[in-house]
């Protein structure tokens, strides 16, 4: 039997302890060598010299390792030391960029020791928790933290908050009898305390019977820190793109070798041949470029209040298609609040001007209270739903203190679980007043029947709106007895309460669903309080689509796959709940993200694609998420998304502008092989086109902002690969029609008899003025050059005149003639070099035009 289908007395039997005297000292010392600390799992910050690690477990860097050996084995130096500072640059934006995300996460996971009493050895004690044992007898009061998971064995109007572990926002009232249901819900077991929930109100004992990795918040640490870390889309992509690579390096390093060989030709130059041609298929300034890409993400995300923790979940929020969302917290503002004063003639909710029978509705729900709070402090101390009364009254400029001090309480009767109400007779003006606040049903039983007829129905209209509804009701005599005045009191009104949505909810819900993205609703509430939050959201519309926990329990997971596109709203679930429904999606080739703040969503923001904790929530939500929004602003996420696409847009765009110059540098190194004619371009100087002179360019590419139409389209399918089919057929088209006139002067040059280091010169120039102007097309994909909107990237222009700069110093610096072999040029090749400067912008122009017309 578990220990709430137990009475009290046998919990304390089965684990050898007295409910009044507690543990002996020498018994829980025995028991905490036996069990162990009670702590929870936790999982270590990365630490430097692992970040440090992260950033060379890339195919792409094994390819330019692999590279820049090569150039050493052959002597060529100077290619190992430039592949040697393209690796270096991506190794140090990376390291520091996650190095810093990771020392902001550590902040949010600061622990603090607690203390809790406890009975041993016949005396209270004041312990630390870590030392709690099974069996220990634990004495709790209101405004703590529960230390175990505890069964109760005695109580006084004990309240517990349990969202943590539930998700729901109202109070537990707690008991102590046994509970007879086989497999109760966690909230259903009421009589049971748990580890790191917070007592609201009242007084209680009870005993250990978990510490640890034992209890229900250990069980969830546990499922939470043991899933792996799967891959992001933008990794995975890379990956596959890398490999592409490497595999077409390799065929065409092979295919050269053997070109050579059949030719006669000497090994050492065979293999300079080739490791020339592998140099100019590898664009060396794409690690650096996805690495400062993230980066600039990842800091746009933090000024937004996005906290990344992985420089690679930047991008991934971009791919979501499905995002899981929590209720409390995260739809809702997480704290009750009065939005519904009903009176005799008014329904309004609380403000600064309001009728008469409304100001003494709130006055008397902040008498009959007794709980403090403030507006502008954000202190609060009490029950949930008596703060929200007293929230109500501040909202309406009322001077709570003044009243309670000009309307002193003279006798109450406590609101019990039993009872469903709290009366309290206060003294002033020469007169006294009861007031009784409660349940409808109850309350409204003690009234007049004038006042029970109009109230009753409007309290079953206000709880089928999804509120929680408080009647209030009182009476006046020269003198109360509280045990005989409990009937004929007049009804003044109705309290109703509700944890609210977000301002921004629902406009975010539906910008969510203009970008293609689904929002689903996944929370331990009760299905009536979860459908009318998602009505509220927008989520959905209807009664349908609505799966409880019990019916959840009952469905294999195919049978939940099958259903799991029907379903808007998942209620009343636990943590293992959520982690199937993640993972229903994800067999759907879904990109999911799971959202939530409480240790009940730890498990499932792990097992999501990409999971987003909410900056107040527990440290294990911030430990096992990929992003933590520390506003606690929904509409973050929103901005997230957008980041994300733009983030992947912005890859995009820079390997569409260094692939379309690797690839026609291949052409052009390859023809010249296959006619037997000398290279165009030196190893080394391609190497300074893909990464040093268009480095400028390509950085500046990374800043583009998001274009408006990108949370307009849909998330890109499951697996779509970085490198596109159309993206692929516009680096061909590009890099042909700009290999036909740059082959075409190479060829013209020749004849003419030029030297070769001049020939090289010009055709060095070419190629690089060429690749510098074609950024200003390649900003966007959607729009010709003409319609991009100038400066809405400050940085293009002047990093287009610094490569300029940095190119012509390859040819003009003595140094770096001597490195790269070129010569001073004359004015006449100056004038075919301007000639052929807009060669790849027409290429890429016109290739555009043919992709916008064919997909309209």
């Amino acid at each position: 039997m578990q220990a709430y289908q137990m009475s009290g007395d046998e919990v304390a039997a089965s684990l050898n302890t007295n409910v009044e005297t507690g543990l002996s000292g020498k018994q829980s010392t025995e028991l905490l060598r036996k069990f162990g600390q009670n702590v929870l799992p936790k999982k270590e910050a990365a630490g430097p010299f692992t970040v440090l690690l992260r950033q060379f477990l890339s195919p792409l860097m094994f390819i330019l390792l692999f590279a820049a050996i090569a150039s050493l084995l052959i002597n060529q130096v100077n290619d190992a030391i430039v592949i040697a500072i393209a690796m270096l640059l991506n190794v140090v934006v990376g390291f520091f960029q996650e190095w810093k995300a990771e020392r902001a996460a550590a902040a949010l996971r600061a622990f603090e020791i607690e203390y809790c009493t406890v009975r041993r050895d016949g005396s209270k004690q004041k312990i630390e928790a870590r030392n709690l044992v099974p069996g220990d007898v634990v004495v709790l009061e209101a405004g703590s933290k529960l230390p175990a998971d505890i069964r109760l064995t005695e109580v006084v109007d004990f309240t517990v908050e349990e969202a943590l572990l539930t998700g729901e926002s109202k109070p537990i009232q707690k008991i102590v009898e046994p509970i007879l249901q086989e497999s109760a819900a966690l909230g259903d077991r009421t009589n049971m305390g748990f580890l790191g929930t917070f007592a609201l109100s009242g007084r209680a004992e009870g005993i250990v019977v978990d510490t640890g990795i034992r209890t229900e918040l250990g069980d969830i640490a546990t499922l939470a820190l043991e899933a792996t870390d799967d891959v992001t889309p933008i990794q995975r992509q890379l990956k596959r793109f890398s490999w592409f690579l490497g595999w077409l390096m390799i065929a065409m390093t092979v295919t050269i070798v053997g070109i050579g060989v059949l030719s006669g030709m000497p090994v050492i130059d065979i293999l300079e041949i080739a490791i020339a041609l592998a140099v100019s298929a590898i664009p060396e300034g794409l690690l650096v470029a996805v690495t400062v890409i993230l980066a600039i993400g990842m800091q746009r995300m933090l000024r937004r209040k996005a906290l990344v923790k992985k420089l690679v979940a930047a991008e991934s929020l971009g791919s979501v298609s499905v995002i899981c969302t929590d209720k409390t917290g995260t739809l809702t503002v997480g704290h009750l609040s009065a939005t519904r004063l009903v009176t005799q003639n008014h329904d309004v909710a609380p403000s600064d001007r309001i009728a008469d029978e409304v100001y003494d509705l709130l006055v008397m729900g902040a008498l009959n209270n007794d709980s403090h709070a403030s507006l502008t402090t954000k202190k609060r101390l009490g029950d949930p739903t008596e703060i929200a009364l007293v929230l109500g009254a501040l909202t309406a400029k009322i001077d709570v203190q003044a009243k309670r001090e000009k309307f002193a309480r003279s006798d109450e009767i406590p609101f019990s679980s039993d009872r469903k109400f709290m009366a309290t007779v206060h003294v002033g003006d020469g007169n006294e007043r009861l007031i009784v606040k409660g349940a409808p049903e109850v309350v409204l039983e003690m009234c007049d029947e004038a006042t029970r007829t109009h109230f009753a129905p409007l309290a079953q209209e206000l709880t089928k709106a999804g509120l929680r509804v408080l009647a209030l009701a009182y009476k006046d005599a020269s003198s109360i007895n509280l045990e005989n005045d409990l009937t004929g009191l007049t009804c003044v009104g109705l309290f109703g309460l509700e944890d609210a949505l977000r301002p921004q909810a629902k406009a975010t819900v539906q910008t969510l669903r203009d970008a293609g993205v689904r929002t689903v609703l996944v929370t331990g509430d009760h299905v009536q309080t979860a459908l009318h939050v998602a009505k509220g959201a927008g989520i959905t519309t209807h009664d349908d689509g609505v799966l409880s926990g019990s019916d959840l329990e009952k469905m294999s997971d195919d049978e939940l796959c099958a259903q799991i596109e029907d379903i808007d709203v998942f209620a009343r679930v636990s943590p293992r709940h959520k982690v199937r429904i993640v993972k229903a999606w994800q067999a759907k080739k879904r990109f999911v993200a799971m959202t939530g703040d409480g240790v009940n969503d730890a498990p499932s923001l792990r097992a999501a694609d990409i999971g987003v904790a909410l900056g107040a929530g527990s440290d294990l939500s911030h430990e096992v998420a990929d992003i933590v929004l520390l506003d606690n602003d929904l509409s973050t996420i929103v901005a997230a998304v957008r980041e994300g696409r733009t983030i992947f847009d912005n890859i995009r765009k820079v390997i569409l502008y260094l692939l379309t110059d690797s690839f026609e540098e291949v052409v052009l190194v390859v023809g010249s092989l296959l006619m037997g004619l000398p290279l165009p371009l030196t190893a080394v100087q391609i190497l300074w086109i893909n990464l040093v002179s268009d480095g400028l360019p390509d950085i500046a590419l990374t800043m583009e902002p998001g274009e408006p139409e990108i949370m307009r389209e849909p998330p890109r399918p499951y697996g779509e690969p970085i490198l596109s089919r159309s993206m692929k057929q516009l680096i061909f088209v590009v890099a042909l029609m700009a290999d036909v006139v740059f082959f075409g002067l190479y060829l013209g040059l020749l004849r003419l008899d030029y030297d070769l280091a001049h020939l090289r010169t010009i055709m060095f120039i070419v190629a690089s003025i060429n690749s510098l102007l074609y950024v200003f097309s390649v900003r966007s994909m959607r729009k010709s050059i003409f319609e991009i909107p100038f400066f809405s990237n400050p940085w293009i222009f002047p990093a287009v005149l610094g490569g300029l700069a940095i190119q012509f110093s390859a040819i003009y610096v003595p140094a770096l003639q001597k490195l790269f072999n070129t010569v001073p040029l004359s004015q006449g090749d100056w004038l075919l070099i301007v000639a052929l400067c807009p060669v790849k912008i027409i290429a890429i122009e016109l290739a555009k035009l043919w992709f916008r017309m064919r997909r309209t």
